[in-house]
């Protein structure tokens, strides 16, 4: 990408706003343009590493910054000497760092013992400037034996000068030099007891060192001496464990830079709400936001038909025509950046293999070249670089020279690159160039919508319709004369007059047909919704009946069972008396009555589940919303789009969105319970169980519980919400689950239901679990 690119659109602010995210020094200069690319498969691995980083960063802390190594690599080639200390620290502060991303990462057993104990030798040996910590176990010893030295020091140079009071010119000894002095009179000293250390500058004092406290001197110097050199061994036995673990530190960097990349727009996804745009040839991005206007973006909607190759914004002066052509080159960019925009998910985009832009005022004294001159240059320059992948952005095409040569100039550019590149996207203010665009094949009007009533744009995009420029409003509101705003009014010629009102009513019409549009829509989606709602009313309504059923059922059958218990000992009883026809009769009648009631709710509880089977395998037409199996896998999924001809475009509950045909599609359902269970059990199981609050100890009984009655429910799966906390609930349950012999798999939910903060259960049969 040019770099000139850059600069019109301004990319290079909006990059600057999203690397404040990095962690590394190495991981944001790595973010350049130059990553722009237009390959499919490197963009959708892009894409699945930065998705599942912000399922995992909605319920994680930010991750621990890195400090700068790289300057390292290259120096320790060049020199033997010791690494700096403060460098040394901050290999110690990369390790663990790198240390906390592994963790983050789910890579705990690539951790090396050996690794932890020198990051933590070298943060609790060293400060961050790199010196040695005086609290050093090595230097303790060698700090008490200075201080030994530095006390007795002190207790000589006291004694002395309290028994020498006549001669001393102060009653405590100064530091000269790092040694201690007795200042005495100058007429007293006596070169054969004292060590004469110098003289003030009056003369009248003498410093002095007693033999003895010279001796005491010497070994306080000894002892500084002695911390300095263990010092400095610590420092070289740091800094050469650090030199045999650079290459592993060149290789965990190179993985945090590219860490960095995919974390920095993950991050930056999050929190401005950029959703991944379907990918394909034709150009809609739908209620998308300018990157660097922020809560201020006006969100604009820009939907083209396949096949078009030239879009002319028109419309008034600051309406938002510039602003909205950089919103869709920088849409471009970011999509083939990090697969994620600032537009609703239903956007979509093709890949360009290069963006060329001819913004601004190219104006230059010293290449004596004009406005118009120097846009020409820029332009040329364009038509000898593009292909036909190319988006090309020109801003107020033609101006800056005599109107009727700058129109059909003008239009024989789009002509051109009509006919070059993919597609071309320019603002203009002339009217050929709109009339051109509006008669001409594969070449479309959109303008930027005027509040006639304020006088003031509304920053709207109104696609298909050419816009006025509403200079003599924009005069008016900018403070112009009346008398000249009066005057430009009345010389306005009857043709530009009735190309106002043309366009006047043509807005007046597309708001209208908008209004009508919306309402239509609105009615659409609450009918679905009210038709969707009575489908699950009714789904959860049949499953009550079926459970209530089956309730009835195993309640039925410990009736028959202790019943016959009851009637053999009534036959017992009736055998120790005398026993006559007639009651035994009536005992076997009430026990084949029994027997028959249980058969036939046996029987009406079979075939109402092979009726409900049925009905759900007798799919109904598919559409968006509907919970989905898909592939020969039966991956559960979610239809987001139908889009025409047998095909569903579809998020798949591992995280992938696809596009499926209507033959690899089957309605979500439940896995077929036919078995009825004959023991008696007052404990529901739960479809969703919400432990937020629970200790892990109540938790896991509950889980016991749980799982125990789902098996006689034959309940297949079910959810867990343990919430985010500080994980410890979740890690908790995941170790349950995994080694629970009756649970198949277990995962996080979709990020739309729970994320992490939320798991689902997989179960196996009872005979599968033994």
């Amino acid at each position: 990408m040019e770099n000139r690119t850059v600069i019109d659109l301004e990319f290079d602010k909006v990059l600057n706003g999203i690397k404040k995210y990095a962690l590394s020094t190495e991981g944001r200069d790595n973010i350049t343009p130059s990553l722009f690319t237009s390959d499919s498969d490197v963009l959708e691995k892009r894409y699945l590493k930065i998705d599942s980083l912000i399922n995992r960063l909605q319920g994680e802390t930010a991750l621990e910054a890195f400090p700068s190594i790289s300057h390292l690599f290259s120096y320790v080639k060049k020199t033997n000497r010791d690494i700096e200390g403060s460098d040394i620290y901050k290999c110690g502060e990369f390790i663990h760092s790198w240390h906390a991303l592994l963790v983050f990462d789910e890579r705990e057993d690539e951790i090396l013992k050996e690794d932890t104990e020198l990051s933590l030798d070298i943060l609790s040996s060293l400060s961050p400037e790199g010196d040695v910590n005086e609290d050093h176990p090595r230097l303790r010893p060698l700090l008490k034996k200075r201080e030994e030295a530095k006390n007795e020091r002190f207790q000589f140079s006291s004694r002395f000068i309290q028994s020498n009071r006549s001669i001393v010119q102060n009653d405590n000894p100064l530091y000269r030099n790092e040694r201690v002095v007795i200042p005495i009179k100058s007429s007293e000293k006596r070169n054969d007891e004292y060590y004469i250390s110098g003289q003030s500058g009056s003369g009248g004092t003498t410093f002095v060192e007693p033999f003895e406290l010279v001796d005491l001197n010497n070994r306080v110097v000894l002892a500084e001496e002695e911390i300095r050199a263990e010092k400095l061994k610590i420092l070289h036995e740091l800094s050469e464990k650090v030199r045999n673990i650079l290459p592993f530190l060149k290789k965990a960097l190179a993985e945090v830079v590219d860490f960095d990349f995919h974390y920095v727009f993950a991050l930056w996804a999050l929190k401005n709400k950029a959703r991944h745009p379907q990918r394909g040839e034709k150009i809609s991005i739908l209620s998308c936001r300018h990157p660097l206007l922020g809560i201020k973006a006006v969100p604009v909607t820009i939907s083209l038909d396949s096949g078009t190759s030239v879009l002319v914004l028109s419309g008034a002066n600051a309406g938002g025509k510039t602003v909205t052509m950089k919103t869709l080159a920088l849409s471009v960019i970011l999509n083939q950046m990090c697969s994620f925009i600032l537009a609703d998910e239903l956007s979509s985009l093709p890949l360009f293999d290069d963006i060329w832009t001819d913004i601004g005022d190219g104006q230059s004294i010293e290449k004596e070249a004009s406005t118009f001159s120097a846009h020409m240059s820029n332009i040329a320059y364009i038509t000898r670089k593009c292909s036909p992948r190319s988006l090309i952005i020109l801003d107020e095409l033609g101006s800056g020279t005599d109107p009727e040569e700058g129109s059909v100039l003008s239009i024989a550019i789009l002509r051109y690159f009509s006919k070059k590149a993919f597609l071309t996207v320019c603002t203009s203010h002339y009217s050929g160039v709109k009339n051109f665009a509006y008669t001409t094949e594969g070449m479309t009007n959109a303008s930027m919508e005027f509040d006639e009533k304020t006088s003031l744009p509304t920053y709207k995009v109104l696609s298909g319709i050419p816009g006025d420029s509403h200079a003599i409003s924009t005069a008016k509101r900018s403070g112009m004369p009346k008398e000249i705003v009066t005057e430009a009014t009345n010389s306005l010629s009857d043709g530009s007059e009735t190309s106002a009102r043309i366009i006047t009513s043509l807005l007046s019409k597309s708001r209208t047909l908008d209004r009508k549009i919306s309402l239509a829509e609105n009615a659409k989606r609450e009918a679905e919704n009210k038709t969707r709602k009575l489908e699950e009313e009714e789904k959860k309504l049949q499953q009550k009946i079926l459970e209530a059923e089956k309730d009835g059922l195993k309640e039925l059958n410990d009736y028959l069972s202790s019943s016959r218990k009851e009637l053999e000992n009534l036959v017992k009883d009736v055998k120790t008396g005398t026993l006559t026809k007639e009651k035994t009769k009536k005992v076997k009648a009430f026990i084949k009555d029994i027997e028959d009631s249980e058969k036939k709710l046996r029987s009406h509880l079979e075939e109402k589940e092979e009726d409900d089977e049925e009905d759900r395998d007798n799919n109904e037409a598919f559409k968006t919303g509907d919970e989905v199996l898909c592939g020969s896998g039966k991956t559960r999924g979610k239809i987001l789009e139908d889009r025409g001809r047998g095909r569903f475009f579809v998020s798949l509950e591992n995280g992938l969105r696809m596009e499926v045909k209507v033959n690899m599609l089957k309605h979500a359902k439940p896995e077929k319970a036919v078995s009825v269970s004959y023991t008696s059990t007052d404990r529901k199981a739960q479809y969703e169980m919400d432990v937020r609050g629970k200790t892990l100890k109540e938790t896991e009984e509950l889980l016991d519980d749980q799982i125990e009655v789902a098996l006689l429910k034959n309940m297949t799966s079910f959810s867990i919400i343990h919430g985010f906390g500080d994980g410890i609930l979740q890690r908790g349950v995941h170790e349950y689950l995994k080694k629970n012999r009756f649970v198949k798999d277990y995962r996080f939910a979709l990020p739309e239901d729970g994320g992490m903060g939320k798991t689902y259960v997989m179960l196996s049969s009872p005979e599968a679990g033994r």
